[in-house]
């Protein structure tokens, strides 16, 4: 009978037989440690510890292999992103996949080039550029101020329709023409009288303030005027609203000695007037000024009074009378 091993003489055997005895020592290990597993399954009486090693082969045995292993979105971006190789799967697929991510940054990388090479704001620019531009006949056109004109007039009451010029007008605009006062007209095209630029409200006030200007040059003709016709348009009042023709009405009203409670009580722009009844002060002089003269006839000359405002003939004829006075005293003086 063979006597049993003791682990003091495992020393003593050679290399062969130790390795041998250990291999033999493994499976008969093996095959008790499966049979105790085996016994203990079986067994309704047996519960095994949650955390055996029979318990986690029973449970990953008994897991559905088709049930989806979830993976954190670092990895799910990793593989999407070509950063590390997708797991699991049909190897084609994946391939397919990436190819198809390549070719897509492939056609951006293209569309990248084609924008730097031809930049479409470049090409809006150029296209702005060839646009020809408006050439600008006068200051209403390159300040836009004819709509704040045309505002200043709706407020002040003025009329918006303009009439022909009367031949009194065209007469005068003639004689200031002569005399150098439209030599700073820049819609008049190489300075030539063209009267069809005075269709618009830019060429009437323009003539206005030639008019204004005239005026002041010519101070000696004022002592020259009817005085029939000057009290005639004095007492009718106001031409318009505007502060500057309503003190230079005053200032003619003051100079005939005609009461303003007189014109004011009958005038048909009393309830638009902010002046009315009131009087003019600070008057240094009693002298009859021509540029007062010229803003009250003027505008009615050139038919630019409130549409509220009618003027009698009366008035009308006395305004161009002392129109036709001051183009003949000027040519005499």
């Amino acid at each position: 009978m063979q006597k049993p091993i003791s682990t003091s003489n495992l020393k003593t055997l050679p290399k062969p037989l130790l390795f041998h005895f250990q291999m033999s020592l493994f499976k008969t290990l093996l095959l008790s440690n499966q049979a105790k597993v085996v016994f203990k399954t079986q067994n309704p009486l047996h519960k095994p510890f949650p955390h055996s090693p029979s318990f986690i082969i029973r449970r990953t045995l008994s897991s559905s292999p088709q049930e989806p292993i979830k993976k954190p979105l670092s990895l799910l971006f990793e593989e999407a992103v070509g950063l590390t190789e997708k797991a699991g799967g049909n190897e084609s697929e994946y391939q397919e996949e990436k190819n198809g991510l390549r070719s897509k940054l492939r056609e951006l990388e293209r569309e990248a080039r084609a924008l730097k090479e031809n930049p479409k704001p470049k090409v809006q620019k150029e296209e702005k550029e060839k646009k020809p531009k408006k050439k600008v006949t006068n200051l209403v056109e390159l300040f836009g101020s004819e709509k704040m004109v045309e505002k200043r007039r709706r407020e002040s009451g003025e009329a918006t329709v303009l009439k022909d010029l009367s031949p009194f007008v065209e007469a005068f605009v003639r004689h200031l023409y002569s005399k150098g006062y439209f030599n700073k007209a820049n819609f008049l095209v190489d300075n030539k009288l063209d009267f069809s630029y005075f269709d618009s409200k830019y060429g009437r006030d323009f003539i206005k303030s030639a008019a204004y200007k005239f005026g002041k040059d010519h101070q000696e003709i004022a002592q020259w005027l009817s005085s029939k016709n000057l009290k005639t348009v004095a007492l009718f009042g106001c031409p318009s609203l505007d502060k500057n023709n309503v003190f230079a009405a005053k200032w003619l009203r003051k100079i005939f000695k005609i009461q303003e409670d007189t014109v004011c009580s009958q005038c048909m722009l009393k309830d638009s007037c902010r002046h009315a009844n009131k009087d003019v002060w600070g008057i240094a002089t009693r002298n009859l000024l021509l540029v007062h003269v010229m803003k009250v006839i003027i505008l009615y000359n050139l038919d630019q009074v409130p549409p509220k405002l009618t003027v009698p003939d009366e008035v009308r004829d006395s305004a161009n009378k002392l129109l036709e006075e001051v183009i003949k005293l000027s040519r005499t003086t």
